[in-house]
Formats: structure tokens, sequence, C-alpha cells
């Protein structure tokens, strides 16, 4: 499979190459930086040149940092079980390290506009490098550096958002068993966040270009326009359901699920309603119960989910998922608002009737059975480690 080209230099070529990738991007902040301040000190640079230089450097070495980061990611993509979100998955791998380079193209294409405004304005060389033919040089090496790696971060995240348009669009039509990996949905979301780090550090050049309107409002637009085109990206990725549509049914109209822990003499196992929003498994405990003060030693659980069919034997079905849970209790329950308001909209879909009666009731029921969210009862997500699901008597692997 093809590399981009900073991939390429930092693999091939010294003193990069001698250096793992972390070391390398740090070696390239310390040479440009040197080399930086050299020509300026000899120049005769006024501070503000130095510091509006060295920001641009920095910038230059986050999107490096990202373009190492990323790239290995894409690479690690499995074929999924669903053909045509594997069709997807590759046609996007293939685009983006295409042999025909695009990302240089799209660089090339804002370097060079870039160059012919800069000389015939010639705002930012009068202000920051007093005309100085020398230092204009190295500026234009740098400015290289910058287009360069925008066109990545331009190309990364149009991609990224056409792929999880795709994917989404894709898994509304699969069939019974056909699924993405976990992992490798969890992998794109990454790189769908590393995308929005690009978009928020071309925000610091900025004042960088302050002095010259037209290009401070472009490098502002182009900041704008990857966090948004990210940020959606990443929203759209995250509605993909993982697992195949025969269990996600099972998951969603199944009215109780069985949680067994460790436990301390015995092992503990009690029912619990649930909910599943696609991609997580929820219920909640309350604050007083065995189960909570057990997952808050020890975070271990099952959870088994069935539905019997009492008249067919191979009718029955069953998922069984082995994991860590997550309680949203009040050290991180702020962090976790937009999911916890959706959690509670499913619970009052699906259990309606039953919370209805639970309140109407509730001058009588046990103090750990009160519904008062956070407070009382706490939210847990169930974070799958393995999962098994049985349907009639064939025992199926999901592999994560």
């Amino acid at each position: 499979m093809e590399k981009w080209i900073y991939e390429l230099i930092v693999e091939k070529i010294p003193p990069f190459s001698y250096f793992d990738r972390e070391t390398a991007v740090l070696l390239q902040l310390l040479i440009m930086l040197f080399v930086g301040f050299a020509i300026s000190f000899i120049a005769g640079l006024p501070p503000v040149s130095i510091l509006m230089g060295a920001m641009a450097i920095v910038v230059v070495v986050i999107w490096s940092k990202m373009t190492l980061v990323i790239a290995p990611m894409i690479r690690t993509f499995r074929p999924s079980l669903s053909k045509k979100e594997r069709e997807i998955v590759e046609n996007y791998r293939s685009l983006l390290f295409s042999r025909h380079r695009p990302e240089l193209i799209i660089g090339a294409g804002l370097y060079i506009p870039l160059v012919i405004y800069l000389f015939k304005k010639r705002t930012l060389f009068e202000f920051y490098l007093n005309g100085n033919p020398y230092v204009i040089f190295f500026a234009l090496i740098l400015a290289w550096d910058v287009a360069y790696r925008a066109g990545i971060g331009l190309w990364v995240g149009f991609m990224n958002f056409i792929r999880s348009y795709r994917l989404l669009k894709a898994s509304k039509l699969r069939e019974s068993m056909d699924y993405t990996f976990l992992n490798d949905l969890r992998t794109m979301r990454t790189i769908d966040r590393n995308s929005l780090i690009f978009g928020w550090a071309g925000l610091l050049l900025f004042p960088v270009l302050y002095p010259d309107t037209v290009l401070a409002i472009s490098s502002a637009l182009y900041s704008v326009f990857l966090i948004l085109l990210s940020l959606t990206s990443l929203i759209l990725v995250s509605r993909v359901p993982w697992l195949p549509p025969d269990m996600v049914y099972l998951l969603n109209q199944a009215k109780f699920a069985y949680v067994g822990h460790n436990g301390r003499a015995y092992p503990h196992l009690t029912p619990v309603v649930h909910v599943f929003d696609g991609n997580d498994l929820f219920f909640v405990t309350s604050r007083k119960s065995f189960k909570y003060r057990l997952l808050k030693k020890d975070p271990k659980i099952t959870v088994l989910i069935d539905e019997r069919d009492e008249r067919d034997f191979f009718g029955n079905r069953v998922v069984l998922m082995h994991g860590t849970v997550k309680m949203y209790d009040s050290v991180n329950v702020l962090f976790s608002i937009p999911k916890l308001l959706k959690l509670f909209f499913l619970f009052r879909g699906k259990y309606g009737v039953y919370l209805k009666k639970y309140g109407e009731k509730k001058d009588r029921l046990p103090d750990a059975w009160r519904l008062t969210p956070i407070l009382k009862r706490i939210p847990v997500e169930v974070v799958p480690e393995n999962v098994i699901y049985w349907r009639g008597a064939r025992r199926i692997k999901i592999r994560l």
C-alpha cells in the first residue's frame, strides 16, 4: 500500500529515519525552530516575527504528528462481514493512499495561489520579514510545509466524511448477520477526533496571518470547515451499528437482561431492565444495591439477554456479552449529559408503562427501588470485550 510523502521522509531520510516516529516529529520541531531562530537572529527580525514564525512551526509539527498517527490507523482495518461495507472501507483506504498522491495535489493547489498572492500583496513579507530575500526563502519553505499538511488534513477530513456517510447508509441495508467490527468503528471515530485536532490546530495560524485580512480569514474558514466536516463524520460513524441486525433486534426487543458478577462468597446474578442505543448497552442500578458495590470494586461483568420460544427449542436466541462497566455517577455525569439525555428517552420509550407505575407507587417502594436518576439510581454502560450469539443450536462468536 502507498504511503504519504511525509511518511516516506520520516522512514527513509536521515536523521529522521534513525528514530521512531514520535522522536522524529520532536526532532523536526527542534530543527525547524533552530533554523528559524538562527535566520531570524542573523536577519535582525523583531520579536513578533520570531514568535509568529515559531507558532507556524508548531502548527506544522502538530499536523505532522496527526499525519503519523492517522496513517497507520487507516491500514489496520479488517474485511467487514458486510460486503457493501467492506467495499466502502477498501475504497476509502485506497483513495487516501492513492499512487496519484491526491494530498500532494491538494497541497500544491493551496501553495501555488498562496505564493502568487504573497508576492503580489507582500503584506506579510514586509510586516514580518523586512523584505529580506533570504528570510523570504525560508518562509516559502515553511509555507509549503503548511500547505502540504493542510492538503493532507483536507483530504483525510473529506474522505472520512464520505466513508461515514456511506457506511451509515449501507448499514441500513444489512442482511441478518452482516456487520462491521466494533474495534474498526472505534478506530474510525479516533481518526475523526484526530482530524478535529487537525482543524483546531489550524486556528493557531489566524494570529500569524492577522496582518493580511484575506489570508487570516481564509485560514480560519479552512479550520472551521475541517472541524465541522470531522464533527459530522464522527456523528455519522458513531451511529453505525457494530452488531448484526439479528442481534440488534433481540437487544431492542428483550425486556430483561441478566447481569452476572464474580461476587464475593458466591457468584452474583440479577435481572435488570436495559436499553440498547445501536452501539452501547445500558442498565441502571441503585446506589444501595449489592451489585453497585460489587461493580465499584470490580467492573468486570457478564450480561445475558435471551428470547425464548416455548414452541420451538431451535427458535431460542441468546446474546452473551463479557466486558467492563462504566458507571455514570456524580464524578463523570456532567461530561455525559447528551448521552444521558438520550438514555433517559430510550428508557422512557421502552419502559413507559413500567416507569409510570413506579411513579404512582413510589411512596410504597423500598429506598433502593426509587427511580431518582443519578442520586439514587446510576446508569451503567457495558463496554464489550467478548460477545457470543446463539441462534437456535448455532453458536456464533462476534468478532470485535
